[in-house]
């Protein structure tokens, strides 16, 4: 009786540990483990054994949190004093998550519902790293001398936008690129806003869409190439061709790109017409990385409006939230 009676205290009752195979996985790709159970001083009934996918951004000097997935495991079956079980674990991650940055991080949380007593909990942290696809454009843009911002990674009211910024060729004619990934059938989509250097340190952001296919991506020179033309187009496209003095190309004469294996759209607004993606986008887009907890973020972040945070603050800058078209 005391014994029972200290179970429902948490003294002596059933115990879970989820060992995962790896603490990291690929977006689209299967985590793999085992859930390790190990009966207490008495036999308890267990309501179920779920777990949690948590998570955290954040954004503003706050943390918000969610509840990306929850995947049940088992229900309903009794676990004897000191007895041993082992549960296979598998959950394949969804391509529209955002992917783990500094300001992104994720948790697996599994829940031991014991009946009648002080449930169980276990916590891992893992990484959730892009899709193959993805990776292959950061290796691309790579190649190009660019490097991925500390701030890369934050979740707009589209998604999930990364930022580079150019170390070598572009240098002192391109701020920055930022973009949207959206994972399609056929390839990358990319969302771009390439901030090119104009005048006496003033700045033209200009919009490109560029789809790069699977094909195209698993040759690093041809998505590099791509990538390079579309921002050497936005860079002539801002009036700052003379800057590209050591480009193939590079006169006020070129003409605009054409690309006949990929597809690009010459979008472009000045820095003050907004950041322009709403029809092109369309929304929270099937396939776009984080689209699935983008409009629940938003929420809560109007929602801290009221309560004294700056929206502007929340999105890393106010990119989203620039008086343009962008809602």
């Amino acid at each position: 009786m005391w014994k029972k009676f200290l179970s429902k205290l948490g003294i002596g009752a059933a115990k879970v540990d989820l060992a995962l195979h790896r603490p990291h996985v690929r977006l689209g790709e299967t985590m793999e483990g085992e859930f390790l159970l190990e009966g207490g001083s008495v036999a308890q009934q267990i309501r179920k054994l779920e777990v949690v996918l948590q998570l955290d951004v954040e954004a503003g000097g706050k943390t918000y949190r969610r509840r990306a997935a929850v995947i049940p495991v088992a229900s309903s079956f009794t676990i004897q004093p000191g007895e041993r079980k082992v549960l296979p674990f598998s959950y394949t991650l969804p391509l529209h998550l955002p992917i783990s940055r500094p300001t992104v991080r994720y948790t697996f949380v599994t829940h031991l519902d014991i009946a009648d007593g002080a449930d169980a909990y276990d916590q891992d942290a893992i990484h959730i790293l892009p899709p193959t696809a993805l990776e292959q454009v950061f290796s691309a843009l790579a190649a190009l001398g660019f490097r991925e911002k500390a701030t890369s990674g934050s979740i707009t009211p589209h998604g999930q936008e990364f930022a580079f910024f150019p170390t070598s060729e572009f240098q002192g004619i391109v701020q920055e690129v930022e973009f949207f990934a959206l994972v399609e059938g056929e390839g990358v989509r990319l969302y771009m806003e390439i901030d090119v250097l104009h005048g006496f340190g003033g700045e033209r952001e200009m919009k490109r869409e560029l789809l790069i296919t699977h094909e195209q991506l698993r040759d690093s020179a041809t998505a590099a190439r791509l990538l390079r033309e579309a921002i050497e187009e936005a860079v002539r496209a801002a009036g700052a061709f003379g800057q590209l003095s050591g480009h193939p190309l590079a006169t006020p004469h070129s003409p605009i790109y054409s690309h006949p294996v990929g597809h690009y759209s010459p979008v472009h607004h000045s820095h003050h017409g907004g950041h322009g993606w709403a029809g092109a986008i369309g929304g929270f887009a099937a396939g776009m990385l984080a689209g699935m907890v983008a409009e629940e973020l938003l929420d809560d972040a109007v929602d801290d409006v009221a309560d004294g945070l700056d929206v502007d603050d929340w999105f890393d800058g106010g990119d989203g939230f620039d008086g343009g078209d962008w809602l």
